[in-house]
């Protein structure tokens, strides 16, 4: 039985609102190079790129991408998805070597804004999970602390890219 709620009425707006089109995608922008969108791109291959998220869960949160526009994963052929898997598996071997994380949660997004995404491409989410993630602040202040820069993260992950071709 669950003995405490909490509630954040300021994201009623948000998950409610209707989902935009004709807006360009943002991973299809990152993936052809457009400096008109914040991106910093860890790797990028001929079908699967992978990314730091701007808006981290944790230190070394990462997104692995198709960089065509496919929205679901039934999309892809099985190839793909043996690409993208393994890139996954690549991209956690380089986060343990440089951040020495205790566990992982990986997770699928497709289906925009229904499945928690706000962009509708799918993209995996590759969250590297320590002994002490969560604080007091974390859990209930509406804040977000990280011991360090995302920008600063890209660097240490960047110098090892090559484990991840």
């Amino acid at each position: 039985m669950i003995e405490n709620w909490m509630y954040a009425p300021g994201r009623l707006k948000w998950v409610t609102r209707p989902e935009k089109t004709g807006r360009a995608c943002v991973f299809c922008q990152i993936a052809r190079g457009d400096h008109k969108v914040e991106s910093l791109v860890l790797h990028k291959g001929k079908r699967f790129m992978v990314i730091m998220n701007l808006y981290p869960y944790t230190t070394g949160h990462v997104q692995v991408l198709p960089i065509r526009h496919v929205e679901a994963l039934e999309k892809l052929t099985d190839k793909e998805v043996s690409e993208m898997l393994i890139l996954v598996k690549k991209s956690m071997k380089v986060i343990k070597k440089v951040l020495n994380p205790v566990g992982f949660n990986v997770g699928l997004n497709q289906g925009g804004s229904a499945s928690g995404a706000s962009i509708n491409h799918l993209h995996v989410h590759v969250v590297p999970r320590f002994k002490t993630d969560f604080g007091f602040i974390d859990t209930i202040g509406a804040t977000r602390v990280l011991p360090e820069r995302v920008e600063d993260t890209y660097k240490r992950l960047k110098k090892h890219e090559k484990m991840m071709e």
